[in-house]
């Protein structure tokens, strides 16, 4: 186990409740950044330790500081304020985002994982990715249209952690599910340049990020993951040897 600490931004999300439970039952110990008292509770029956404190109203030095704190070993990012408000998006998925990251470098901590989304990248200035066909197109402008504001935020969050990395450096990965489906993860996914219209499930999306915290070879990668029949450890592996970053030329 790489590491052992972490220190996980948004937990009491869907995706970072299952990512705790997880990595909590691996021997992880999970310090779990929470909003509200009220949900202390529930992290703590999922075998995380519950951090409340606002995203929102914390600066770098503040974050650096609970990162040292809890001698945190990886960052995990599954923050984000939906996709209802414009403004607390971006206080949140971008900003909130970029200042963990310029934390994470100031306590020295080197392993960042950002939960992200597929088809974030400049559809302005950058091709569509050629492993695309019609449905995917298609898709990809209905959530641009939906929800613009949200993949924005996450564009210029992952950009920074990719393109600002020379100053901070970080051993980064960003893991990026395409829809979420409450169902119960089957331990099977396709990962890499894949299609983006095969839902997953959010339980398979947080064994992603606990296979990739162990994983070396996904540092400096961006890795797609959707519904498939390939399990997890194997599509992420794969992925890996095939250098199958989505993000790369697309920002």
């Amino acid at each position: 186990m790489a590491a052992s600490n972490i220190l996980l931004f948004g937990g009491s999300g869907k995706v970072a409740r299952h990512i705790t439970r997880q990595l909590a039952s691996a021997g992880y110990t999970v310090h779990s950044i929470i909003r509200k008292a009220e949900q202390s509770a529930s992290i703590e029956a999922l075998g995380g330790k519950p951090v409340v404190q606002s995203i929102e109203d914390s600066s770098v030095d503040d974050m650096a500081k609970l990162m040292k704190a809890s001698n945190t070993q990886a960052v995990i990012w599954s923050a984000g304020a939906g996709a209802g408000n414009p403004d607390r998006t971006r206080a949140v998925d971008r900003d909130g985002a970029i200042r963990s990251m310029d934390a994470a470098a100031k306590a020295g901590v080197k392993r960042y994982i950002m939960v992200s989304a597929i088809d974030v990248r400049d559809r302005e200035a950058r091709p569509v990715p050629e492993w695309y066909d019609d449905s995917d197109k298609e898709r990809s402008d209905r959530v641009w249209k939906a929800i613009g504001p949200y993949m924005d935020a996450k564009l210029a969050a992952d950009r920074s952690l990719v393109a600002e990395n020379g100053r901070r450096g970080l051993e980064w990965t960003i893991v990026r599910p395409t829809t979420l489906s409450e169902d119960a993860g089957v331990g099977k996914i396709e990962a890499g340049k894949v299609r983006t219209t095969e839902k997953i499930s959010r339980e398979d999306v947080a064994a992603v990020v606990a296979e990739c915290l162990k994983r070396d070879g996904t540092k400096g990668m961006a890795i797609d993951c959707v519904g498939g029949s390939t399990p997890i450890a194997d599509a992420i592996a794969r992925a890996v040897e095939e250098k199958a970053d989505a993000f790369e030329g697309r920002y």
